[in-house]
């Protein structure tokens, strides 16, 4: 499901990606004195983007080859240009048909997206993947295949079209995609890579365009006990000088992603660490002793989105008959494998 309304700021040139990058690489060099909020907070609010090329996994080929140098950021990036703009010659009208029998993708939607073509670095590094922790910048599953909850219910002999329980939460525009915004990034432009921050003295919201994902973040709360899980989690936090530490635990086991596989035991740390006017360091820890064999850390750089620059409503229509559609295709195809036999 992508965007069906694609805003101008998807398709910016790539020249901004380039600026961006040049204004990250010295946010390790400089002090930065982080202005307050009227109640003597860290002042984090406004727009806030992810445009950064590097891979949430680090590709196995690389090991635990961390950074990549300078060289070899141009030649990724150059790459990445050239690939950007073959997407967007035109087709050949006379074209034939696709073959009989190919599976026909979406890739045109996603072209539409557009890509992002820059390597942004954090704390002056040019990383392999966004992931640091464990050594390999991948992630550590205990299971192969994770036992998630669609897992354990193929385990007991329910298909993954046999009813709305076995279908991810995407489908019914309840994803991000990821349990929580930015925490998985798609290899795409597009609204899942925004949010935006909003402070108050007791609360700070965390609100990700896409899907129209409001986390409401109590300062200096508790979680709330007896925990029920909820989509996004329970969500508290507090200061740490200049850094906002968000907790979130409390998630439903359907929330599970394809690319980043969660059970009800999931927990996530989130550190927001402003470095200038316009970066933000994001950190994020991923715990859950039922997936994963230890603890996961990312870290990503947040950019200020640029003046002018807005968020859109994220009207996600794929949610009032995706999810019908699916099954009762489903039901066909056994209607006919039946008549067939």
């Amino acid at each position: 499901m992508f965007y069906s309304v694609i805003p101008l700021r998807l398709v910016i040139p790539v020249v901004i990606g380039c600026w961006f990058s040049a204004s990250s690489f010295g946010q390790s060099s400089i002090t930065y004195n982080v202005p307050l909020t009227e109640h003597g907070h860290p002042d984090l609010q406004g727009l806030w983007s992810d445009q950064t090329r590097t891979p949430f996994e680090r590709p196995t080929a690389l090991g635990s080859k961390r950074n990549y140098t300078e060289t070899e950021i141009t030649e990724l990036i150059s790459a990445a240009q050239r690939a950007a703009e073959r997407t967007q010659q035109p087709l050949d009208a006379g074209r034939g048909a696709p073959p009989a029998g190919i599976t026909i993708t979406n890739q045109p939607d996603v072209n539409f997206n557009g890509f992002v073509t820059d390597y942004v670095p954090v704390n002056g590094e040019y990383r392999t993947s966004i992931i640091i922790e464990p050594e390999n910048g991948r992630l550590p599953y205990k299971d192969d295949p994770p036992m998630d909850i669609f897992a354990k219910r193929a385990a007991e002999g329910f298909g993954e079209f046999d009813g709305p329980e076995n279908r991810p939460p995407n489908e019914r525009c309840l994803g991000i995609p990821g349990q929580l915004p930015l925490i998985m990034p798609l290899p795409i432009d597009g609204p899942w890579r925004n949010l935006q921050i909003v402070q108050n003295e007791d609360y700070v919201l965390i609100y990700g365009e896409y899907h129209v994902t409001a986390r409401i973040v109590r300062l200096n709360g508790s979680h709330q006990e007896p925990a029920y899980p909820k989509f996004y989690g329970d969500s508290i936090g507090y200061w740490e000088e200049s850094t906002l530490v968000v907790h979130t635990k409390s998630f439903k086991p359907d929330q599970s992603d394809r690319r980043l596989r969660s059970s009800r035991a999931l927990e996530v740390i989130e550190r927001f660490t402003p470095v200038s006017p316009t970066e933000i360091v994001f950190e994020y820890q991923i715990m859950d002793s039922e997936i994963y064999t230890e603890r996961v850390t990312a870290q990503m750089t947040l950019q200020r989105m640029p003046e002018g620059q807005k968020l859109y409503e994220s009207g996600c229509h794929e949610g009032n008959y995706s999810l019908p559609s699916i099954l009762a295709g489903a039901r066909r195809q056994e209607a006919d494998a039946r008549l067939s036999q």
